[in-house]
């Protein structure tokens, strides 16, 4: 029939169009596809591998798609008017923020911005997420502009990284698993066993506190989605790891650990370094700076000065505590946030974990309790001081992420721990800092032989400096940092601003 030849003539003019962007993207491209989109060498555009697989023609679907200048997606920079560029495609994703499982503010701090590094590095690949992005676009951008050459080389090495390198070697994880039920078997031998004593019960308490040290870096590998690679599959293993065993939420975790990576020491973006009245790292945050995480004034008042002028020696102090704000800010964010995925789950696995470890603690002789609760949480504080010590000493920079600033952004703020192999299961990764910030969903067990045969060649032949120095150095030098920027607090205001110019 008529209809019936219609079809078929639609359906050869469709496969003729994909084999002709096939053979385009061969020649003009270089990294994967995004969204049926991708980021070509010269002036072609994303727009035309999308409309062709479309199956319209290549060059009406571009002269006809709206071009916006990068100033006019500027002017749409907050989250309820949050226009972002990817590549050369222009998207319109104010419906999207508050929905967006990485949390909101990510997009509201990259809105009017170009996201092309950051998407690639968290989405790169994962067909849901480009079929979300295809669905949000409103046009291309003019002018093409070129990417410094330190960025050209990062992004065709990750395209490598995300092409073959995103597959978990499942033994690994076996390994861990038998780590953690052997540690956390022994801690309730240790408190359950009836002839047991005080100094069998703190033994205990720190093979507990060695548990969740360890136990919560598989939480943070599944909140990268690097083990399954599967969102749905990763985040049942974080509510396991991360709600039931060890009392943070995973929602919470991702919403502010998202954050963190894609502005990565930013002063007024990154919570993991927003910790005033407590800790202020540069004296810049003793101009009450506002933060665009928390949404409200970080100011610098009586109780602030009286904290960071003692903040090198409240440190450690404070990090066998640190714990604790978790289990608040776990809550308050599943309380107070507007969207939440799986909030109920969230919250009974929180409930769960707090009847075990009751129960746990209930069982000791009263007099047991308390020093069982406090010395398990501050063997578990160990892993706070680790996150710390790649951060704090770095450079902080003002403002939001801007444009081409992915690679230097994450060179800038974060530092290796040098260790030997055989020291990697105490650090769960998070010694290759630089590496997770550049390629966050690169499995753990790949990230030295990725230091060591891509990284660091990369650096080199583009001049970047990567910094790596052992573990007890990282201690002594976040230690110079906080008592500097205590001595700076009890400066005059003036003195301040010289010492900041």
């Amino acid at each position: 029939t008529t209809t019936t030849t219609r079809r078929r003539r639609r359906r050869d003019d469709a496969r003729a169009n994909q084999r002709r962007v096939r053979w385009w993207s061969r020649s003009r491209v270089w990294v994967v596809r995004s969204t049926g989109d991708m980021v070509s060498r010269g002036t072609a555009t994303r727009a035309r591998a999308t409309d062709a697989v479309d199956g319209g023609d290549v060059a009406a679907s571009t002269a006809s798609m709206a071009v916006y200048t990068f100033e006019e997606v500027r002017a749409h920079d907050v989250g309820s008017d949050c226009w972002v560029v990817v590549g050369d495609g222009v998207y319109d994703a104010s419906a999207w923020v508050s929905k967006h499982p990485g949390g909101a503010t990510v997009l509201e701090q990259y809105a009017g911005r170009d996201i092309t590094d950051a998407f690639m590095a968290y989405h790169g690949g994962q067909p849901r997420a480009e079929a979300r992005l295809k669905s949000m676009r409103v046009g291309m951008v003019a002018g093409a502009r070129d990417a410094p050459a330190h960025l050209t080389a990062f992004r065709k090495f990750n395209a490598r990284v995300q092409a073959g390198e995103l597959r978990t070697r499942y033994v690994d994880y076996v390994h861990i698993a038998a780590r953690m039920a052997m540690l956390f078997g022994s801690m309730l031998a240790c408190v359950l066993h009836p002839a047991a004593g005080f100094k069998t019960h703190m033994f205990g308490a720190a093979l507990l506190g060695i548990f969740w040290q360890q136990s919560m870096f598989i939480g943070h590998d599944a909140g990268h989605t690097s083990i399954t690679f599967d969102r749905k599959k990763d985040a049942m293993i974080g509510w396991v790891v991360g709600n039931l065993f060890n009392g943070v939420g995973i929602a919470w975790w991702m919403a502010t650990h998202n954050v963190h990576h894609c502005a990565c020491n930013s002063l007024e973006c990154d919570p993991d370094i927003q910790h005033m009245p407590v800790f202020a790292v540069s004296n810049k945050y003793f101009n009450s700076v506002y933060s665009l995480y928390h949404h409200r004034q970080m100011t610098y008042c009586r109780l602030a000065k009286l904290f960071v002028r003692v903040q090198h020696y409240t440190f450690y102090p404070i990090m066998a505590v640190a714990r604790i704000n978790l289990y608040a800010q776990t809550l308050i964010h599943l309380i107070k946030a507007k969207h939440v995925r799986n909030r109920g789950v969230e919250f009974l696995t929180l409930g769960m974990f707090a009847t075990w470890l009751g129960a746990v603690i209930h069982a000791l002789p009263v007099g047991h309790r308390v020093p069982f609760f406090f010395l398990s949480h501050a063997v578990a504080g160990i892993i706070h001081i680790q996150i710390c010590l790649s951060h704090f000493s770095m450079n902080v920079f003002e403002g939001r992420p801007e444009n081409d600033e992915w690679v230097k952004m994450q060179l800038g703020g974060t530092m290796d721990i040098s260790c030997p192999a055989w020291l990697d299961w105490f650090h769960g990764g998070l010694q290759f800092q630089t590496e997770h910030h550049l390629c966050p969903r690169l499995p753990r067990h790949k990230l030295r032989k990725f230091r060591d045969d891509v990284v660091k060649p990369y650096a080199k032949a583009n001049g970047l400096e990567l910094k790596s120095i052992g573990f007890w150095q990282a201690n002594a030098e976040i230690v110079r940092t906080l008592k500097q920027a205590a001595r700076e607090s009890r400066l005059a205001p003036h003195f301040h601003a010289a010492m900041h110019l």
